[in-house]
């Protein structure tokens, strides 16, 4: 009887282990997938969020056109205002305004915002090769100024 249960104590103890094997070499793994989607996603969102200042600057360029003229000071407070109230700084060299014939009647303004974003992943992603600094982010959007 003595033999029979060792056999089945070494059968519940085995298992065991061998699970917890499995998930200390599963989990480094799992933790670079999950800060990979988390990177991924810090990317779309300041994507989201530096489009939604490009249009809201264009917006209030193509409506109030003689701000282009006035060193775009309406349309800096918006593209700030619109940064800041999502959590990302944008700086005015970050910020460019062109066109063709910037302000007149009819031309159309465009709003170009790049932003260097850094990643989790970043110093393992420069020594890969995969990517050689921060990642660069742009956003433009081009309106029609209004009458």
């Amino acid at each position: 009887m003595r033999g029979r249960s060792n056999k089945r104590q070494k059968k519940h103890i085995c298992p065991r282990a061998q699970a917890l094997v499995e998930f200390a070499l599963i989990l480094p793994i799992l933790l670079v997938l999950i800060i990979g989607a988390m990177d991924l996603g810090r990317v779309f969102y300041f994507k989201i969020v530096l489009t939604n200042a490009a249009r809201e600057g264009a917006n209030i360029l193509s409506r109030f056109p003689a701000d282009g003229a006035a060193g775009y000071s309406k349309t800096w407070e918006a593209i700030s205002t619109e940064g800041d109230s999502s959590g990302v700084t944008i700086s005015y060299e970050e910020v460019d305004w062109t066109g063709t014939n910037c302000c007149a009647v009819g031309s159309p303004v465009e709003i170009t915002i790049e932003k260097d974003v850094d990643l989790v992943f970043d110093g393992f992603l420069n020594t890969m090769g995969i990517i050689d600094g921060p990642v660069t982010i742009s956003s433009s959007v081009s309106m029609v100024v209004l009458p």
